[in-house]
């Protein structure tokens, strides 16, 4: 059963947004275990809002939110929107390809970033005030 008692989860995000060589899965700012991930899903394509989620495998600690989303920001095709919930059990089944693609969106990013064509690495989803609990 997920627990959703400890905001320390959303942690998870400055993981993404501070150093563009991390890779997911992370070390979960709870048990400290390298299970940590996060996942976005923009609600539609024109618009820059959707739901966000952090998540570790090990300790089952989980947190979801609205989100506003960089404009690059792409949904993983896979990922059924109607399959989502607050918690992650449907994401925790598909973290692998997950991991990937936040992986090679945050790569993506951070190289354009350094030639100038997007925002700096720390703002690679925005920033931490966007939260809404």
């Amino acid at each position: 059963m997920w627990k959703d008692d400890d905001i320390r989860i959303m942690n998870i995000l400055d993981s993404a947004e501070v150093n563009e060589k991390k890779q997911f899965p992370v070390f979960c700012p709870i048990c400290g275990k390298k299970e940590g991930h996060l996942y976005f899903h923009k609600y539609s394509d024109n618009e820059n809002v959707g739901g966000m989620w952090t998540w570790c495998s090990a300790c089952k600690h989980s947190a979801h939110t609205r989100f506003k989303l960089s404009e690059w920001w792409k949904n993983l095709e896979i990922i059924n929107f109607q399959e989502l919930s607050s918690h992650p059990d449907y994401l925790e089944k598909n973290k692998i390809i997950i991991d990937e693609w936040i992986n090679k969106l945050i790569q993506h990013n951070f190289i354009q970033s350094s030639t100038g064509n997007q925002m700096g690495a720390y703002t690679v989803f925005g920033n931490a005030e966007s939260f809404q609990r």
